[in-house]
């Protein structure tokens, strides 16, 4: 198994593509350190002054304008203060900020990345014509394609560890080394949860694993469904999409029809989870998780039984 897995490696790494990916991510990195600075601006070194500032000011134009705008304006003013009394600049931007303000957001790239070569992992070999001469090698079918999948799994993680790299460094360059336990809040569905900004990257790239994984499932599957390389991308491109739009119609659905919760599709961001125990009203990581693992289980069984019943003739 050892040898066609590094043989499923080379194979991948000998494509032009996958190195071009790599060099998506880095660039995506620097990108958005170039515009998280910019955005940014000069830290302010007297930023509770500043705040306080804020705060009497909001106060002075609250007692002049109407009721409802007066709700609007004692919630900036609450929010304001939570900082001061909490001692958090609003402002404040390091490295870990910025991995966890822009390099998280970036994942969302990595799927779309594992999900295009999952997608033409097997389908390209009936494109280039190359099918048979992977199955007549004294290898079961099974360990051929469960090869090819693990060879997808280590490529991905490698696209992430190449995110995760890209961007401490960028950031280290760019915004220096700041405090990696530095208090920040994040907006929750219930208000602004208080978090420390590196364990909350860490958290939430825990969280993302597991989505991509289910999500790649997909796309191999997708794989062994189709022939056509430029189908099976297709089709895994667009339920990735697909995915992120039904999640908020699924959460809306979910308050009527209790069924609605064990789709898949609002199960797919468990990054929500690193700032509230529970969705869907009384749905909690454990319970996400196994949906997931269900669908996921549904997903191999499916892609490895038709891989072993398919006709290779092309």
């Amino acid at each position: 198994m050892i040898s066609l897995i590094r043989n499923e490696l080379m194979k991948m790494f000998q494509k032009k593509s996958s190195w071009i990916y790599l060099i998506i991510i880095v660039i995506a990195v620097i990108a958005g350190g170039i515009i998280y600075n910019i955005a940014s601006g000069e830290p302010d070194e007297n930023w509770r002054a500043s705040l306080q500032a804020e705060i009497e000011q909001l106060q002075q134009h609250a007692d002049e304008t109407s009721e409802g705008e007066q709700q609007y304006i004692n919630e900036q003013i609450q929010q304001k203060q939570k900082y001061l009394d909490q001692d958090v600049n609003p402002d404040a931007v390091s490295n870990w900020h910025f991995m966890n303000d822009v390099v998280y957001g970036i994942t969302m790239l990595v799927t779309l990345l594992s999900v295009i070569v999952a997608s033409a992992s097997v389908s390209s070999e009936f494109t280039d014509g190359t099918i048979k001469q992977l199955l007549i090698r004294p290898h079961q079918r099974w360990a051929i394609l469960l090869s090819k999948y693990l060879s997808i799994i280590i490529y991905s993680l490698i696209l992430v560890f190449t995110l995760i790299v890209s961007g401490y460094l960028v950031g280290l360059i760019t915004f220096g080394n700041g405090e990696f336990t530095a208090k920040i809040f994040e907006m929750a569905i219930d208000g602004e949860k208080e978090a420390a900004v590196g364990p909350q990257f860490f958290l939430k790239i825990a969280y993302f694993l597991p989505s991509l994984l289910v999500i790649t499932a997909i796309a191999f599957m997708l794989s062994t469904l189709f022939k056509s390389q430029a189908l099976a991308v297709g089709i895994g491109i667009f339920v990735l999409f697909l995915s992120s739009t039904l999640g908020g119609l699924i959460v809306f659905l979910a308050e009527k029809y209790e069924w609605a919760k064990y789709l898949i599709f609002p199960h797919l961001d468990l990054t929500i989870y690193a700032l509230q125990d529970k969705i869907l009203g009384d749905v909690t990581l454990p319970i996400s998780l196994l949906i997931l693992s269900v669908y996921y289980a549904v997903f191999m069984i499916l892609t490895f039984v038709f891989f072993q019943k398919r006709d290779i003739s092309i």
